[in-house]
C-alpha cells in the first residue's frame, strides 16, 4: 500500500487533522511539503516561530515509528516543555486522528507513545540521567538552541546500537557556531525561491530587501513591484552546495504567505533585534558582546612591538589539557601564544622574565601545575572558576592557606574579556595570519540565554563553545592576572579593518551556484 511508503499519501488516505481539527493542507504551507518527506538521516532546519514545524515532526515521526519501526528518542529544552508539547500538542492531535488513536492505545503517556513495535521516548535536555536510559534509531532535537548542549551530546550516545543513527536538529537559530548553526554550516543549505510573476525573476525572501516600509507591501527585489499572495505562496527549494553531510532547510516567516509586510514591520519595530533576527527571520543573531566577531578582534592588532623588557611585568595565562596552551601579554598587551607539552616551557617563560606571574586552570592537571606552584611560589597561581557567592566578586585571591589559588566568576570574565577587544582595550602584536588560529578558539565560543528549568525564563547568560577555545580561556586567565599584577591595556586605534571574509549577499537564482 502506497501509504506505508509515502508520509504524503498516509496523510492523503486518513485525512490527517491538526490539533484544531483542521484538515492538513500544504496549501499556504508549500515550503513544508519536501521536509515532510525528506528522510535524510541528518538533517538540520533553520526556522522562524509559528510556522507549523511542531505538526510536521509530530505526524513525521509517528509515521517513521509505524512504517520504518524506528524507535526514536524527541527531545526538548526541559521537562516542563516536554508536558506542554504532549498535552497542548501530541495528545491533541491524537485526538483529532482516529488512526493514530489506534495506534497508541498501549503505553501512552506523557514522556512516551508505543506506536506498533517502535517507541517515541521524550525528553528534556537538563539531566544527564534522562540520555542514558533508552536506546534509539533517531534523534530528533526540537529547539536545540535552547537545549542544554551537553546533555544533547550525550543523546548521541544512544544510537551507537542502531543500524540508522539518524539525527534531525530542528529550532530557531540563537547565535553563530552553537545549536542548528553548527550543523547548517555542514548541510546543503537549501532556499526557498519563489517567481515574481511581473518580471519572471526568481529569489529567496529577506529582510529588507523584499519590503517597502512606506507601502507596508512585500515587493520584488528585482522590479521593486508588488509581490502577489501567490507569488510568496509558490516556490521551489534550492540547494546551495552539493555532496554535503546534512540535508538543511531555512525557513522565515517571509516565507509563510499569510503573515503580511505590515505583521514582520511590526515585529521590527515592536520586538527586540534578537527576537526579530531569531524567531522572525530564522538566523543566528551576533550582537552586544554575544560574540568575538573577527573583525572586532583585529581591530586590536598593532605593527608596533609589544615585546617587554626583561625586567617588565609579564603574565602567562595558561589552559590546560592534554596540552597546555598558553597565552603571554604585559602592561603594552598581547604579543604571544602557543602550545607546550609539559611545563618545562612555562618555567623556562618564568625565567626569561623574572616579575612574569602565571594564572593556570587548576581543572585540566591536578599534578604538574600544583609541583611548578611549588617551585615558584608567589609567582604561579591556580585558577578556578566559580563565583563567590557571598560577595559577588569578579576575582577572589586567595590569603593565608589559601595563598596560590584564584576564584574567577566564569562568564563574567569572560564578558570582560570580550568586551575590551570590542572596545579596543587590548592591543595585539602582530597581522591577522599571526593571529588566526588563535582567534578560531574565541570563534568556537558564543554568549547564549540560560533558561530555567521551572519558570522558562532567562536565568542568565552563559558562555558555551562549540570546538577548542583553549586559547580563549588562556587569555581570560591572563587578563585575571592583569587585574593584580598589571593594568588594563592602552586604546590602540590601528584603522577601521573590514573583513574581508564577509560574502555578498546573493538573492537572485540567476547569481545562486551549486558548488
Amino acid at each position: 500500500m502506497l501509504e506505508n511508503y509515502s508520509v504524503h499519501a498516509f496523510i492523503q488516505k486518513y485525512g490527517i487533522k491538526t490539533e484544531q481539527g483542521n484538515p492538513l493542507s500544504f496549501k499556504d504551507h508549500l515550503f513544508l511539503f519536501e521536509p515532510y518527506s525528506d528522510m535524510s538521516p541528518k538533517q538540520v532546519i533553520f526556522k522562524a516561530a509559528q510556522i507549523g514545524f511542531s505538526t510536521l515532526a509530530i505526524n513525521k515521526t509517528f509515521w517513521i515509528a509505524r512504517h520504518k519501526e524506528m524507535s526514536i528518542i524527541y527531545t526538548l529544552p526541559t521537562e516542563g516543555d516536554v508536558r506542554d508539547f504532549a498535552g497542548g500538542k501530541i495528545n491533541r492531535i491524537v485526538d483529532q486522528n482516529p488512526i493514530y488513536k489506534k495506534w497508541v492505545k498501549d503505553k501512552d503517556t506523557v514522556e512516551q507513545k508505543r506506536i506498533g513495535n517502535s517507541m517515541i521516548y521524550y525528553r528534556g535536555t537538563w539531566s544527564k540521567k534522562a540520555a542514558i536510559m533508552v536506546s534509539s534509531d533517531l534523534n530528533v532535537y526540537d529547539e536545540v538552541d535552547s537545549s542544554k548542549q551537553p546533555v544533547v551530546e550525550e543523546y548521541s550516545t544512544r544510537l551507537q546500537h542502531s543500524k540508522y543513527k539518524w539525527e534531525w536538529y530542528f529550532s530557531h537559530p540563537s547565535s553563530t557556531g552553537i545549536g542548528v548553526d553548527k550543523y547548517w554550516n555542514r548541510s546543503d543549505q537549501k532556499h526557498w525561491f519563489i517567481k515574481c510573476s511581473r518580471c519572471k525573476t526568481q529569489q529567496y525572501l529577506e529582510w529588507p530587501g523584499n519590503i517597502d516600509q512606506d507601502r507596508e507591501v512585500f515587493i520584488c527585489s528585482h522590479c521593486k513591484k508588488e509581490l502577489s499572495y501567490e507569488d510568496r505562496r509558490v516556490g521551489e527549494w534550492v540547494q546551495k552546495w552539493k555532496g554535503k553531510e546534512f540535508s538543511g532547510y531555512w525557513i522565515s516567516l517571509l516565507m509563510a504567505p499569510w503573515v503580511s509586510a505590515k505583521e514582520i514591520i511590526k515585529y521590527h519595530k515592536f520586538k527586540d533585534e534578537e527576537y526579530f533576527v531569531n524567531k522572525v527571520l530564522g538566523l543566528p543573531y551576533v550582537g552586544g558582546g554575544n560574540k568575538l566577531a573577527k573583525a572586532l578582534f583585529e581591530q586590536n592588532l598593532t605593527d608596533e612591538s609589544l615585546y617587554p623588557e626583561r625586567n617588565e611585568r609579564v603574565v602567562i595565562g595558561v589552559d590546560t589539557g592534554k596540552e597546555l596552551h598558553y597565552v603571554i601579554g604585559g602592561l603594552k598587551g598581547l604579543f604571544y601564544y602557543g602550545t607546550a607539552k609539559d611545563y618545562d616551557e612555562i618555567e623556562s617563560l618564568l625565567k626569561r622574565w623574572p616579575r612574569a606571574i602565571a594564572v593556570i586552570d587548576q581543572g585540566g592537571d591536578l599534578i604538574g601545575s600544583r609541583k611548578l606552584r611549588e617551585k615558584e611560589p608567589g609567582r604561579v597561581f591556580l585558577c578556578t572558576y566559580g563565583t563567590d557567592r557571598k560577595t559577588r566578586q569578579l576575582v577572589r585571591w586567595g590569603k593565608h592557606d589559601e595563598r596560590g589559588a584564584v576564584i574567577a566568576d566564569r562568564n563574567r570574565c569572560i564578558q570582560l574579556t570580550v568586551d575590551e577587544f570590542t572596545d579596543q582595550r587590548i592591543p595585539v602584536m602582530g597581522k591577522a595570519e599571526d593571529w588566526y588560529d588563535y582567534w578560531l578558539h574565541w570563534n568556537n565560543m558564543t554568549r547564549i540565554k540560560e533558561l530555567d528549568e521551572k519558570t522558562n525564563t532567562v536565568k542568565r547568560r552563559i558562555w558555551v563553545r562549540s570546538g577548542d577555545d583553549h586559547w580563549a580561556h588562556a587569555t581570560t586567565y591572563w587578563r585575571i592576572g592583569m587585574s593584580r599584577f598589571g593594568a588594563e591595556g592602552s586604546l590602540i586605534k590601528p584603522g577601521e579593518i573590514k573583513d574581508p571574509n564577509t560574502p555578498t549577499i546573493i538573492t537572485s537564482k540567476k547569481d545562486w551556484r551549486i558548488k
